[in-house]
């Protein structure tokens, strides 16, 4: 692997070192814009070549050009854009920039000439992009988005090969690309990565932009040496268009119906205008969107028991069998009221002075969810409790801003180009929430050994349901209020120098060398308070509270809280819960709980009525502080028309200072020792990330393509957050491990790409990573026993934290924790992407306007999970001797969290006259969830699922057409569950339905 890696730098070096040797000759820049003739729309990632001297480029995001390196005279240029009758211009370059402004023709059949469609001008958009780029990328442009019923970039890119989903209120928020959670690959707008706004991972929630905002989205899969290194996965890049030549008002009313709540009370507002003044050369382009959503959902989760063993014996007690099995615990029924409000603004200015281009783009998004959840639980294991069913109540205010502003400079000098980017991020997460929770006395006795291997439905059933459960024998047990901040701070500085170069007719490309710096710095912080009504420490509280209201009828024996009948709410019609499968009962009125908290709560130090709890007021507080260096070279060669390699190496040093609390807990009232010790942790690595990027063009029309890089991904914040929990009277220590480094992998993709006029596109790319330290957690470890794990790998002790970092006062010899650490093992990622992109212009009549859209994904991941097993090693010393246990280290097979094993889109559409329609089809297979490290029995999976939409759309006139989209038409309800195991039946551990949605609107465009 070392000779391997040393040959690949060395012919990484040579590559790099081509252009500076190479000699400069006199040419002329040819610049200028490629459009579409009939309506002046630019043509982006248009293809412009000189086939004589083997020259060529592809136009931006707005059809404009750059191409330097012309040699003087006469020469042919050829344009060409999928759907679209190449044009050859013959042009006299002469010394400077030589300005050409092309337009062309759709392609015509019979003599007539085609009419491009919406959907199909999209699509033809997207796959020269993609053709055009030297890497490999998928595209969505913004007119294939408009056509779309997506609520925001997320839903967005899960149309795209290779991305799954996750949803959150029934809306997508997080994309896992080939298989890799979201955690794992990077979000950028416009080059600048976008913050988190998870106090846990670095993942990004892409439910705050609307796809209004953007004009394409492209997710590169290979990377470059110019790109952030740390992106397992890929790097999804969202852009934001600056103004075209015209002035361009945009505007779209609309509404929403949700069925699940039979609700209209939804709207969405865009209003937008861009221009460009003194003769073009100053742009503006300002868009506003308002959006306010119902999200209502209904939700079934249970809880099993531990594994246990049970074993057979014969008469002479030898065991002769064993069987691993479960015991069905709880099932709780949630159903979630969330109103979601979205404000977004994005505002671009731009100035174009030929040799000097500055653009400034400032971006603000704000998300507000208050969400009101009502929590049913049925508890069948009671351990000797007769609290047989519990209802807790929560009213949370969630809001997520953040503000963008990126400034870009581009200089042209000659054959020579230099970027400057100076660009600020601010994110800020608040959450407010009021918890209140009842308890039932209700003992149902049942047999624990009817429960194994049990469906939870079928135990609701056996105890009553709703129907059993009686108000007069529930209590008010606990009110809490609690807030959390997260801040996320970003500094970007940006420079890039690109050199084009030339040697007669054998070789062209370009130089490029660049670095970033990037700080980051981050707070998270939250307090908890609560007022506990139990037994006699709640006598005074209890007391408290009636004098304050005094409706509130109390029961001076009663020791569980207050009555539940103060608070009932009498209005309260639960309806259908989750298309039947279950039936809801009674519940609190959340109102009346939340003004009595609002008053009860005094909100000063010293208040008797409220406890600040300790651990959940600091079990998420960290500071953090990242600085990364980044500097990187790359060249692109071009031998000839056909062969494009493009090799590069990239260098990041990243330092970080991590602050968190070790905390120690008691049985006081807050639950732990006062002042709770902060601790601080620095830390650096520094990583060579290598990169190679090919593209041979076999015909005009069949490409290859390949990539091998190195890339990364960093810890998560929290994981690293030298946090640490000491327990009472317990040996479990909660504990991060801030030593943790990056995981790193090899990355190699091979595929081919067919596109002709008639074919459209058909690409088939498969893909390899091999990841070294993956960061996993290490469950049930011994810090004591560091040194003497049986079977343990040769660098084991080097990724764990012993003893010694621990406070040895409160480290008892058998203390275990479940430690994150740098996993010893590797993990492989292995798929397939199949895509085909096309539109049947050819076809007669009516058929013309299909346009067509499929790609099937099959994925593939492995690797080895550890555990320990105890062992005994020996024996001690004594009148009775007794064992002496050790930990032996054992690993697993299983697949990675979060991957599929296959994804199919299908997208078919159909333009008539001013009338257009789609309809699209996406499935996911089963898909892991979570996985328990040590028992095959607890892998949690998603259940395979399908989601229908349609789209339906009319012209009015040439500015204003109206729209309807039906979202989710087959009414999907998400299941997760343990798989089934041997015999045994398999387990739903959650459900989730959201209903099926309507939206209706106009849109204008002048």
């Amino acid at each position: 692997m070392k000779a391997a890696l040393r040959n690949f730098v060395l012919l990484i070096a040579f590559s790099l070192l081509l252009p500076l040797v190479l000699s400069a000759q006199s040419t002329g820049t040819l610049s200028g814009s490629i459009k579409e003739a009939s309506t002046g729309e630019p043509l982006p990632f248009a293809n412009i070549f000189i086939n004589e001297i083997s020259l060529g480029t592809s136009a931006g995001l707005d059809g404009e050009f750059v191409l330097n390196n012309v040699p003087l005279g006469t020469t042919v240029v050829s344009i060409s854009y999928t759907g679209y009758d190449s044009k050859d211009m013959t042009i006299e370059v002469v010394p400077g920039i030589n300005k050409i402004e092309a337009e062309l023709k759709t392609l015509s059949m019979m003599g007539q000439e085609i009419v491009v469609t919406a959907q199909a001008s999209g699509q033809r958009s997207a796959i020269n992009q993609q053709l055009a780029s030297n890497s490999i990328i998928n595209v969505i442009s913004a007119e294939k988005m408009l056509e779309l019923p997506d609520a925001n970039a997320a839903e967005a890119i899960g149309r795209l090969p290779g991305i799954s989903l996750q949803r959150d209120a029934g809306e997508a928020n997080k994309v896992v690309i080939r298989g890799l959670s979201p955690k794992y690959n990077v979000v950028t707008l416009e080059g600048l990565r976008l913050p988190s706004t998870s106090d846990f991972d670095r993942s990004v929630d892409l439910s705050i932009l609307p796809s209004e905002l953007l004009s394409s989205i492209d997710v590169t899969k290979s990377l470059r040496a110019d790109m952030d290194a740390d992106a397992l996965g890929g790097t999804v890049n969202l852009h934001i268009l600056e103004a075209p030549d015209e002035r361009k008002i945009i505007g779209v009313l609309e509404g929403e119906y949700a069925d699940l709540t039979n609700d209209f009370n939804n709207y969405r507002v865009v209003a937008g205008i861009s221009d460009r003044f003194l003769n073009n050369k100053v742009g503006v382009n300002a868009k506003v969107t308002v959006e306010q959503k119902q999200l209502p959902s209904q939700q079934f989760s249970a809880s099993y028991s531990n594994p246990v063993y049970d074993f057979t014996t014969n008469e002479e007690g030898v065991v002769t069998d064993s069987s691993l099995f479960v015991r069905t615990q709880s099932t709780s029924l949630i159903e979630q009221e969330q109103r979601r409000r979205r404000t977004n603004a994005s505002l671009i200015l731009d100035y174009d002075q030929g040799w000097w281009k500055v653009k400034l783009l400032n971006i603000y998004s704000q998300k507000n969810d208050f969400i009101t959840r009502r929590n049913s639980t049925y508890v069948f294991n009671p351990r000797e409790s007769p609290e047989n069913f519990n209802l807790n109540l929560n009213e949370t205010d969630w809001r997520t801003g953040i503000r963008m502003h990126n400034l870009t400079n581009e200089f042209r000098f000659g054959n020579s180009k230099i970027n400057l980017v100076l660009a600020t991020t601010y994110a800020q997460q608040d959450q407010v929430d009021q918890t209140f929770s009842f308890v039932e006395i209700n003992s149902y006795n049942l047999n624990q050994n009817n429960l194994i291997y049990r469906e939870p439905t079928s135990i609701i059933d056996e105890v009553g349901g709703p129907d059993a459960l009686r108000t007069e024998d529930a209590f008010l047990q606990r009110m809490s209020l609690g807030n959390r901040e997260l801040i996320d701070e970003n500094y970007d500085a940006r420079l890039d120098y690109q050199l084009d170069f030339r040697v007669e007719d054998l070789v062209s490309g370009n130089l490029k060398v660049g670095g970033k710096y990037h700080q980051l710095v981050r707070t998270s912080d939250g307090t908890q308070e609560s007022s506990d009504f139990q037994f006699g420490a709640g006598v005074g509280r209890r007391q408290s509270l009636a004098a304050q209201f005094p409706f509130i009828a109390t029961d001076p024996g009663a020791q569980r809280g207050l009555n539940a009948a103060n608070f009932v709410d009498n209005d309260y019609e639960p309806g259908t819960f989750l298309d039947d499968r279950y039936q809801l009962g009674w519940t609190g009125d959340i109102d009346l709980l939340t003004d009595i908290q609002d008053e009860f709560y005094t909100g000063v130090a010293g208040n008797p009525n409220y406890v600040r709890d300790g651990v959940p007021s600091f079990v998420r507080d960290y500071t953090a502080q990242e600085d990364l260096q980044a500097a990187y070279v790359m060249t692109e060669l071009n031998f000839g028309p056909r062969l494009m390699v493009m090799p590069g190496i990239r260098f990041e040093r990243n330092q970080t200072e991590y602050s968190a609390f070790q905390i120690r807990t008691n049985s006081g009232p807050s639950g732990i020792e006062p002042n709770p010790e902060e601790v601080t942790i620095n830390r650096e690595n520094s990583l060579w990330f290598p990169s190679l990027n090919a593209k041979y063009d076999v015909t005009e029309a069949l490409i290859v393509q390949g990539a091998a890089y190195r890339s990364a991904t960093r810890p998560s914040f929290r994981e690293i957050s030298p946090l640490v929990i000491y327990p009472t009277g317990g040996r479990v220590i909660q504990s991060n491990n801030p030593f943790l480094t990056p995981a790193t992998a090899w990355n190699y993709d091979l595929g081919f790409s067919y596109n002709t006029n008639k074919s459209g596109l058909f690409t088939v790319y498969g893909f390899y990573k091999e990841i070294d330290d993956l960061i996993f957690s290490l469950d049930g470890y011994q810090p004591n026993k560091k040194g003497s794990i049986v079977g343990a790998p040769a660098d084991l002790n080097n990724r764990i934290l012993g003893g010694e970092y621990y406070d040895e006062f409160f480290l008892e010899n058998n203390s275990q924790t479940n430690l994150p650490f740098n996993n010893t093992e590797k993990a492989y990622v292995t798929g397939v992407e199949l895509a085909w992109q096309t539109n049947f212009w050819f076809l007669p009549g009516l058929l013309q306007g299909l346009v067509f859209d499929v790609n099937y994904t099959l994925l593939n991941t492995r690797t080895e999970y550890p555990f320990f097993q105890s062992v005994q090693t020996g024996v001690t010393d004594g009148i009775i001797p007794t064992p002496i246990l050790s930990q032996e280290y054992r690993t697993r097979p299983g697949p990675m969290q979060d991957q599929p094993g296959s994804i199919l889109n299908v997208i078919l559409g159909w333009d008539f006259k001013g009338f257009s329609s789609r309809i699209s089809y996406r499935f996911q297979s089963e898909t892991v969830e979570g996985l328990d490290t040590r028992y095959s029995v607890f892998d949690r999976y998603y259940g395979a699922f399908s989601i229908v939409d349609l789209t339906l759309k009319q012209k009015v006139n040439k500015n204003i057409a109206a729209y309807v989209n039906f979202k989710n038409i087959n009414r999907q309800i998400d299941d997760y569950f343990f798989a089934e195991q041997q015999e045994n039946p398999s387990l739903p551990t959650n459900s989730q339905a959201y209903g099926f949605r309507a939206q209706f609107g106009v849109r204008m465009n002048y």
